[in-house]
């Protein structure tokens, strides 16, 4: 892409932090029937294009999830088996991974602190190839 310079921020997570894993369809599925949220009238059309079910669609209240989990991490494995498609939460209701990368975490609470100070680092070639410390 052609970026020649990037800033890194130490981060520090608590001991206590409790975090949710989705290492599949059922862990996803398992938050939506916890905490669910209904956004069959905001995601119907784009979600029924995507995975041809039509019906009752449902995410995660991050809210409410905030309330018993610091973060949520999703596996890699557990996108690249789901992501993309429609995960049955009940017999009326399904959801889809949306808008997550393998393996990030959202972080929900300030169970995560970031460093004041960025630490620079540069790509000599521009590449990308390569990346020192500035």
């Amino acid at each position: 892409m052609g970026w020649e310079r990037g800033l890194a921020y130490r981060a520090t997570i608590a001991t206590t932090a409790r975090v949710f894993e989705v290492d599949g369809p059922h862990a996803w599925a398992e938050l939506c029937r916890r905490f669910p949220i209904t956004v069959t009238d905001l995601k119907r059309h784009d979600w029924y294009r995507t995975t041809g079910r039509a019906g009752e669609w449902v995410i995660p209240d991050w809210a409410a999830v905030a309330e018993h989990y610091d973060g949520v991490h999703l596996q890699t494995g557990a996108y690249l088996e789901a992501a993309g498609t429609a995960i049955p939460v009940d017999d009326e209701r399904a959801s889809v991974i949306a808008g997550w990368n393998p393996g990030e975490t959202y972080w929900l609470t300030s169970a995560i602190r970031f460093d004041d100070s960025p630490r620079a680092w540069v790509s000599p070639d521009g590449q990308g190839d390569a990346w020192l410390r500035e």
